[in-house]
């Protein structure tokens, strides 16, 4: 009998202490979530592109506006962002407004973080590639954020797998290769790439986080935040 209770008073004891230390080590997890240094603190990142970037495939918040990768970004590093990203727009001015070059130009001087993503509006409306239209575009937009922002991080980010490739077989080029003119253009300019073209990671092969064929719902663009913030910290 003593030696009974001597045992359950010992297994009670080692629950007693297993569960003090899990809820301390949760008070601990949380104090930290709570006290890290947000790394852009009072910084600015500007964030371009088209539909993607603007996140119509995700949830709106109250105010009716898209919630983007974007909004995830500047929860994770503390930073202003600024999303200036328009549906259906190129890389060059060919009479679109809003065209990614035009938007280039109104990046604060002060930016820390520049994220693009375009290129795939280019492929679906036909921009020629072969012609070097596309690579002048892409040329004349990296050199510009080389020069006018020599102190930013920038990084290109390319456009995953998606229906446009089957459906657009008359461009001269492949979307495999307007991505990888960026991929190659970024690494001359020095800027950093996040490939979600050469991933798994697409509408074909892990719709769940798609809303349709080419834009992610809010799990994909939560997913897309994690990925960018990654290279950011790099």
């Amino acid at each position: 009998m003593k030696e009974k209770v001597i045992k359950i008073i010992t297994a009670l004891s080692v629950l007693f202490l297993m569960t003090a230390f899990s809820v301390l080590l949760n008070i601990d997890r949380a104090y930290a979530s709570e006290s890290d240094i947000k790394p852009l603190q009072g910084r600015t990142m500007y964030c371009v592109g088209d539909s993607i970037t603007l996140a119509i495939g995700g949830s709106k918040d109250i105010n009716g506006r898209y919630i983007s990768f974007s909004d995830y970004l500047g929860q994770y590093s503390g930073a202003a962002v600024i999303n200036s990203s328009f549906e259906g727009v190129q890389i060059g001015d060919y009479g679109m407004n809003n065209c990614i070059m035009q938007r280039l130009y109104s990046i604060p001087v002060d930016t820390s973080v520049i994220v693009f993503w375009a290129g795939v509006d280019d492929f679906i409306w036909g921009t020629p590639m072969n012609y070097g239209r596309y690579k002048d575009d892409v040329d004349f937009a990296f050199s510009y954020m080389k020069n006018a922002f020599p102190n930013t991080k920038i990084i290109i980010v390319t456009t995953f797998k998606n229906r446009s490739e089957a459906i657009r077989m008359d461009r001269g080029a492949t979307l495999a290769q307007f991505m990888q003119y960026q991929v190659d253009a970024a690494s001359r300019y020095g800027f950093s790439v996040v490939d979600f073209y050469n991933t798994g990671f697409s509408p074909l092969k892990t719709p769940e986080f798609f809303a349709d064929d080419i834009h992610p719902n809010d799990a994909g663009n939560r997913l897309i935040a994690d990925i960018i913030y990654k290279k950011i910290l790099e």
